[in-house]
């Protein structure tokens, strides 16, 4: 009996060391049922990659997320559990549909869509069609007016001294040139000459250069002038006289604009048809004798041969500018000077030398002539008398003027006055400001009386 209840307990023993046995193991391999399941999936993906894709498919997106979420504080977004429970709620054994590839509209290369570069298009053949108008615009301006002046030069030499003075250059280096101003603009000056001080020589070409200007010119045209000012020489022994004469338009615009015309001359009629002055013509002048003294027989001769190259001749001992504006005026008579104008159309001149030199000669005799012309003696009081009339007529109306000017700043301080004295808030400061405001108007009622002393 002993020895079959020890046989029962080595049996018991061996039977729960073998289950024991058979745990550990089976615990040590917990990770082969995976390991069986990745076999099989590699040996189904090296005979059906087809199959390998629909898995990968099927799988759910991993979502990362932050080391701080808000379920840690616990904050829970209704998006986030909405969106959680999606996931949950997808079966990973369903099939995925898979979407179709969208392709982004791409433009068409510019070179074989060149419709769309209309504007552009247009903008750069606007530059370019600007730029070459420049560069030939320029080019023309700056021929034209080297070519008048080379022919204006020989003469100019002969006359002055100095032709072409920029004012920097030493006058033993110095050649006769043209200064550029600008674009359509050339000048020179000239000096050393017996009766004038300088004589400024100015081109104004049309601005070619600018397109828009040559557009303009289509419906308002203009030609290219040359104006000659001359600063003459003054003294005692030089006579008054105020004389104008050019075409119709061009005179009555400067007799208008022009400060000694519109105060002294008056338009001469009668005396430009007797003279046979072109019919297109305007003769102004302060007196007649002054017109006979100037326009002789030789100078009307030529003014008729260049009637269309010359436009405008003025000669005055009282030129001051042009008038001021309208609504402006002059608060001191300004100094006059004595000048000589003459402008000239450069299209109707032309390239003729000869009638270049013709025209500058009749400039230097209008120097000379004014120089030496000697008035009557009642021409020259008479010419004296009016230019004290209105010296004195421009005095009488600066001084009416300075008196409105001078109310208008008194009656200004009174109403200073009044606003401070009415802004007082002090009684007794106010009463005192009323007397002494009312004491100052009684004084100014009063009739002013000159005091004399008796001896």
């Amino acid at each position: 009996m002993k020895i079959t209840r020890i046989f029962g307990f080595l049996a018991i023993i061996l039977f729960c060391s073998s289950g024991f046995s058979a745990g550990a193991a089976s615990d040590d391999n917990e990770f082969a049922e995976f390991e069986e399941d990745e076999f099989a999936d590699s040996v189904v993906v090296t005979n059906a990659p087809d199959a390998k894709q629909e898995d990968r498919k099927s799988v759910p997106p991993i979502v990362q997320k932050d080391d701080f979420e808000d379920d840690d504080f616990g904050v829970v977004d209704e998006d986030e559990s909405d969106d959680s429970e999606k996931i949950k709620e997808v079966d990973p054994d369903e099939p995925t549909p898979v979407q179709s590839l969208k392709f982004t509209d791409v433009p068409a290369h510019f070179r074989s869509n060149w419709a769309s570069y209309q504007v552009e298009g247009i903008v750069v053949l606007i530059i370019f069609i600007y730029l070459i108008n420049y560069i030939i615009g320029k080019t023309t301006n700056s021929s034209i007016a080297h070519t008048v002046f080379e022919m204006c030069r020989p003469t100019l030499e002969e006359q002055f001294a100095v032709v072409g003075d920029d004012g920097v250059t030493d006058l033993d280096k110095l050649e006769p040139t043209l200064k550029r101003d600008t674009d359509s603009t050339f000048s020179a000056w000239c000096s050393g000459r017996v009766n004038v001080h300088s004589l400024f020589l100015q081109m104004k070409t049309i601005k070619r250069q600018d397109l828009v200007s040559r557009v303009l010119d289509i419906y308002d045209p203009s030609s290219d002038k040359m104006t000659i000012k001359v600063s003459l020489e003054g003294g005692n022994d030089v006579d008054p006289l105020i004389f104008a004469v050019g075409e119709k338009k061009i005179a009555t615009k400067n007799f208008r604009e022009m400060f000694d015309l519109n105060s002294y001359v008056s338009e001469k009629k009668q005396v430009a048809q007797q003279l046979n002055l072109p019919a297109t013509w305007q003769l102004y002048a302060d007196q007649n004798e002054v017109v006979y003294s100037i326009l002789e027989p030789g100078v009307v001769s030529l003014l008729r041969k260049h009637e269309e190259a010359i436009e405008f001749i003025h000669i005055s001992d009282q030129y001051t500018g042009p008038k001021p504006a309208e609504g402006e005026s002059y608060t001191r008579l300004p100094e006059p000077q004595r000048y000589m104008f003459m402008s000239l159309n450069l299209a109707k001149l032309g390239q003729d030398e000869e009638s270049a030199a013709e025209i500058l000669n009749l400039v230097f005799y209008l120097i000379d002539r004014v120089k030496k012309m000697k008035l009557s003696k009642d021409a020259k009081q008479k010419a004296e008398r009016k230019r004290k009339e209105f010296e004195e007529a421009f005095l009488k109306q600066t001084h009416a003027f300075r008196q409105e000017a001078a109310q208008a700043r008194k009656e200004e301080k009174t109403r200073e006055r009044k606003q401070k004295l009415m802004d007082e808030h002090d009684p007794e400061r106010q009463r005192r400001l009323e007397a002494k405001e009312l004491k100052k108007e009684a004084k100014a009622k009063q009739p002013k009386m000159k005091q004399m002393k008796v001896k």
